[in-house]
């Protein structure tokens, strides 16, 4: 197996929505915020306006710069609109590193090259930690689950393996601790960390590989194993989002041992309701306490409501053929949830009576994949009504198309040729709404990434005929190409971006994640300059302001004064201000805005000088 909290932060453009649902501001801006986009996991964001099938291609579209970071990254990059830090408000991109990193970077701006914020929680555990007995993760295992953002809050919350001191015997010296980070600088707020504790937990021994899901107030944080390697069990813990008290924990095989909630790093899902939806691998079983190879409705403080196991379920654990591989999904708009496991069989289960043990129970089950089912995603289509991607192991990419609460179990579409080996594609989609779908598949380029890492690929599909690719990013990949591929790990498609997370450029030990839009456009259309530029002094503070620029996506401000040649004061900025220190009494400092397109074109602003008396109010 696979391996409040109350911030001083302050957001500009708050929604009213926190995670279940991609966010838009006043001006349209889109954020994920949880693994998959949403708690029902459906993989798709249906408000990108900017990329469509006519414009995503070879010669329009490309990678726009990447960032390098210390170590591999095993989780689905984050990004979240509007952030105000350093004077402005920016959009930024949060990643995470097997080597316990947390990175901000900003999100739009390819010259602000440099993090926005980085911290690091700490020596790691690794591979060598103990004998695990095999190489899913192949170095280190500080951070592997996606984290979970709060915005309205201003909150990252985060899980962290580090070790702790000599240990004490066998199995010791690392503790695990969830963390609640302020989103303008990474500091832990005043609740955080805490340390993550239950009965029979193991903070070496267990793999927090779930993504972390917020619902219901909660932060739910879910384990699986290294390698199978025992002792293990599988674990759903949640945690008071505001205090960060532990609330309550789900032990899958309390009387047992094993039966890990992996899901390939896919997050629980949650209801309208609150219900919480996770499936569990191999393990102890009874169907009383013991729920290997199941999947389980909770309630919001995790309490078995429901659950369903296959009829073969002793067989599929003798098999190591985890049920739980593709985590839950639950279809928009039904009762309904679909789930599937490295058997390639596809479940379709009523959410109001799940029918426990045997496959009779089941709304449907067919064979969907030739193997393992590593990804789902669910979107309806404008042309062609409900569908359900998947690319499983050793197979095609296929489209199962829903109606009447049923899929149909030949492929509505289906692409050529297969891929290779384990895991099968990652994926996710954007959309217009129900227009203008494409369909994003981050995989290995070649061979299987079980226990080693290969070579990546990102494609592009049009989600309405995936026979039709659109472009990837070995068409050109001395532009495009983003080194190793990161097993596991969804691409992120918002605000006309997608963000791709990256094993580097090494088998072990480096890092990367690589940003994709438009190409900088050769039409020789002229951004206009900033106008009305004015700055003022108020109590020891300078404030810059200016009209908005049509057709600017982000504005950076340059600065020149009598005692320091020309710098730039800010980058990335999403609106039309900036605010910073005042300079020193009798100093004299101009500043010019520098607007920056979609298309990659630049203006600049006239100077606005300033002349600070340092204490006294003054405008120009």
């Amino acid at each position: 197996m696979e391996e409040p909290v109350k911030s001083t932060l302050r957001v500009l453009f708050l929604c009213a929505c926190q995670i279940t649902v991609p966010c838009i501001s006043s001006l349209a801006q889109v954020d994920v915020l949880t693994q998959h986009n949403d708690n029902f996991r459906t993989g798709v964001n249906s408000l990108e306006t900017t990329l469509t099938p006519a414009d995503v291609n070879r010669t329009q579209f490309g990678m726009l710069f990447k960032r390098v970071v210390d170590d591999q990254l095993y989780t689905q990059p984050l990004v979240v609109t509007g952030v105000v830090v350093g004077g402005g408000t920016r959009d930024l991109v949060y990643v995470t590193t097997v080597n316990n990193s947390v990175y901000a970077f900003d999100a739009n701006d390819a010259e602000a090259s440099l993090p926005v914020w980085h911290v690091n929680f700490g020596m790691p555990a690794d591979l060598h930690s103990t004998d695990f007995g095999c190489l899913d993760i192949n170095g280190k295992m500080g951070i592997i689950g996606t984290p979970v953002i709060d915005k309205a809050h201003g909150v990252l919350y985060v899980v962290a393996l580090t070790r702790a001191g000599a240990p004490a015997g066998p199995l010791t010296g690392f503790t695990q601790r969830l963390h609640a980070l302020d989103l303008a600088t990474g500091a832990d707020l005043p609740e955080s960390p805490v340390m993550i504790k239950a009965a029979g937990f193991n903070a070496l021994m267990q793999n927090q590989r779930p993504a972390l899901m917020l619902a219901n107030g909660m932060v739910y944080v879910g384990y699986a194993s290294h390698c199978d390697k025992d002792p293990y069990h599988g674990f759903l813990i949640a945690y008071d989002a505001t205090t960060l008290a532990r609330v309550s924990v789900l032990n899958t095989s309390p009387t047992g041992s094993e039966a890990s909630i992996w899901q390939s790093g896919q997050g629980p899902a949650a209801d309208t309701d609150g219900n919480v939806y996770v499936v569990t691998g191999n393990g102890s079983w009874d169907g009383v306490r013991n729920f290997s190879e199941s999947f389980m409705k909770l309630t919001p403080h995790l309490k078995l409501l429901d659950w369903f196991t296959p009829t073969n379920h002793f067989a599929l654990d003798k098999r190591d053929d985890d049920l739980d591989s593709s985590g839950a999904t639950l279809i928009p708009g039904t009762h309904l949830v679909v789930g599937g496991g490295k058997q390639g069989v596809l479940y379709t289960l009523d959410t109001r009576n799940l029918g426990h043990l045997g496959d009779e129970h089941a709304v449907q089950h067919f064979q969907a994949t030739a193997s393992h089912l590593h990804s789902l995603v669910f979107w309806h289509s404008a042309k062609n009504g409900d569908l359900l991607y998947v690319w499983g192991q050793k197979d095609k990419a296929k489209v199962y198309k829903f109606q009447e609460n049923r899929f149909g179990e030949t492929p509505l579409m289906m692409r050529d040729i297969p891929n290779e080996g384990h895991p099968g594609a990652m994926l996710s989609l954007s959309a217009n709404g129900d227009k203008d779908g494409i369909l994003w598949a981050a995989i290995h380029a070649t061979g299987d990434s079980w226990h080693e890492s290969r070579p990546g690929v990102l494609h592009a599909y049009d989600a309405d005929d995936i026979r039709h690719e659109l472009w990837n990013s070995l068409q050109n990949p001395s532009r495009d190409d983003c080194g190793e591929y990161s097993k596991m790990a969804p691409p992120t498609i918002v605000n006309g971006r997608v963000y791709l997370a990256s094993f580097g450029s090494e088998n072990v030990g480096s890092g990367q994640f690589c940003v994709y839009g438009l190409l900088p456009s050769k039409s020789g259309v002229k951004l206009p300059p900033a106008t009305g530029v004015k700055a003022s002094v108020l109590n020891d503070q300078l404030t810059l302001i200016w009209n908005p620029v049509p057709g600017a996506r982000i504005y950076r401000v340059v600065r020149t004064s009598t005692l320091e040649p020309e710098s730039v004061a800010a980058m990335g900025l999403t609106s039309p201000q900036f605010a910073e220190p005042a300079p020193e009494r009798g100093e004299t400092t101009s500043y010019r805005v520098i607007a920056v397109g979609s298309d990659g074109s630049l203006s600049v602003s006239e100077s606005v000088t300033v002349t600070s008396p340092k204490r006294k109010s003054m405008e120009h």
